[in-house]
């Protein structure tokens, strides 16, 4: 078997040197044999050689700095001399903390989430965990947020109960599909506060009529909850076309007795006379054909006889005052209503800009024309609120957040004080004497004691305000913007408008403070009881 060649190589020494050390090589030589220099020898021998040369100046400068000696700071601000600036820390040294002088934790720095959910969280964040809002943009209703605060109904954010709503939200469709079965299984807390997690993470057309039957469904089954014990509904942003506000009325109705489902033609006349009333009432029930119980489960629909709290808050375009004046007759056990940014109530919306043209002089078709707001005419909303009032004298809590026609909840006769000039003030007075007064806030709805006037948002641009002419709400808005911008809870009301926009919101909020002055007088004159009027600040 042939031997394996092994290849010998030879090494050879580095007889480079520099010129430099030409005579210490050869001083060193002479007395000891010098050794062989390693890699990293060499190469910082070559970033040596290669390293530009220090200027004077910088040698200078380098020199003061080192040959400076230090001065105490008592001599320092009596010779007037500038303070000298810490050297910087170098990049391989921690930093310390300032309280106690305590390092920090080994490791990278801590998520902000972490922080934020810790319970060294500061108060404003402890606070947002309590009532389990989430510190975002997007937010609940404001009934639901106050019911929250009463009830503790909504669970608290990063719990489980909080990951599983927000999912069954995002997937109701699904949901409602393959697991109608199991839905009315649910606590009514679980479903009361899944139609709130819908308004604010399920999609818009997501919940229809069916599948809300299908959550409040009152099958006879063992474990299955119905509807008796609802007592509060938020529909905040779920009105579309296949749940409207004629769906929810069929909810408030009075139900018709499963027991008249009797089918016509099984009725038969007899000449026998019962004995007594009761048993002509069970031999009716007996001929009666009965009906499966799993046909009843599919035809009955939900009636909610102990709901006190609902909210219809941004309708968007399926908002309708004559529905909503339609089913105001079995509203009249609600105490807590919202109606945030509903439109100005008309029965004719879509005729505001119809009318009938002849050889004399035209006429607008709805009762409210598109001039109204301009012209000051509010006899058409006043009457529909007039209406309203009398089937709704329950109410205790009302929000009307984001609404622009504020001035109708004042009777014409009323409002002739406030925004009507001294000069017309006979004539109108006179001529407001014929059309039906407001809401009468000391019959129909005297015991409302909450008013939401807030207008969704307020201006936080500083520059606006003070440009605008000199007056009481500019000047306050300014002082509460600087006392209260840095809260949690008010940096999702603020907005960033500018220019006329935030004209337009400070005339909107005079009428407000006007019409809230306006409620309050009249309460104050038929000695009713004390009424807040909340406008979001201040």
């Amino acid at each position: 078997m042939p031997k394996k060649h092994t290849p010998a190589y030879t090494t050879t020494k580095p007889t480079y040197v520099h010129p430099s050390l030409q005579s210490s090589r050869i001083g060193a030589s002479s007395s000891s044999p010098s050794a062989p220099q390693t890699v990293n020898q060499r190469i910082q021998q070559l970033r040596r050689e290669q390293a530009p040369r220090a200027t004077p100046e910088q040698r200078d400068e380098l020199t003061s700095v080192v040959s400076s000696r230090t001065v105490p700071p008592a001599l320092r601000r009596i010779l007037n001399i500038p303070e000298v600036n810490a050297p910087k820390p170098k990049a391989t040294t921690r930093t310390r903390r300032g309280v106690g002088g305590a390092r920090p934790p080994p490791g990278p720095a801590a998520p902000v989430s972490w922080l934020q959910t810790s319970r060294h969280a500061p108060a404003y964040m402890r606070a947002e965990k309590k009532t389990g809002i989430e510190p975002s943009a997007a937010r609940f209703g404001t009934l639901a947020r106050m019911t929250d605060e009463e009830l503790k109904r909504l669970p608290p954010p990063r719990s489980l109960v909080h990951q599983c709503l927000r999912t069954f939200a995002q997937h109701w469709t699904e949901l409602a599909e393959y697991e109608q079965h199991y839905l009315s299984s649910l606590p009514i807390s679980l479903k009361e506060a899944l139609l709130t997690y819908l308004s604010l993470y399920g999609e818009k057309t997501s919940l229809d009529f069916k599948s809300f039957k299908i959550l409040f469904q009152n099958e006879q089954g063992a474990g299955t909850t119905g509807w008796d014990e609802v007592k509060f509904l938020d529909l905040t942003n779920l009105l579309n076309p296949h749940f409207t506000i004629a769906d929810v009325g069929k909810c408030v109705r009075r139900t018709i007795p499963t027991t008249a489902m009797v089918d016509i033609g099984a009725l038969r006349i007899t000449d026998s006379v019962a004995e007594s009333w009761e048993e002509e009432e069970e031999e009716a029930e007996e001929s009666a054909p009965a009906v499966p119980p799993t046909l009843l489960s599919h035809l009955q629909t939900p009636h909610f006889t102990h709901l006190s709290r609902l909210s219809l808050a941004q309708p968007g375009p399926y908002a309708s005052w004559p529905d909503l004046l339609r089913i105001s007759p079995h509203l009249n056990k609600i105490t807590h209503l919202s109606l945030a940014y509903w439109p100005r109530p008309s029965m004719t919306p879509n005729a505001n800009t119809t009318s009938m043209i002849s050889k004399h002089t035209s006429v607008s078709l709805g009762g409210s024309d598109f001039y109204s707001d301009l012209d000051d005419d509010w006899h058409e909303a006043t009457n529909i609120l007039r209406r309203f009032s009398k089937d709704t004298y329950s109410l205790q809590w009302l929000d009307l957040e984001g609404c622009t026609w504020l001035k109708a909840l004042a009777s014409p006769s009323d409002r002739s004080s406030l925004f009507i000039s001294p000069i017309a003030h006979e004539d109108w007075h006179a001529s407001a004497r014929d059309p039906c007064p407001g809401p009468d806030w000391n019959d129909a709805w005297r015991r409302i004691t909450y008013l939401n006037f807030f207008q969704g948002w307020i201006p936080s641009d500083e520059q606006s305000l003070q440009s605008m002419p000199a007056g009481v709400m500019p000047i306050q808005l300014l002082r509460w913007l600087r006392e209260n911008r840095d809260k949690a809870d008010v940096k999702w009301r603020l907005g960033t408008e500018m220019g006329h926009a935030v004209a337009e919101w400070v005339n909107r909020e005079k009428v407000a403070r006007l019409v809230g002055m306006e409620i309050q007088g009249t309460r104050k004159k038929g000695e009713g009881l004390w009424c807040r009027v909340d406008f979001g600040w201040g």
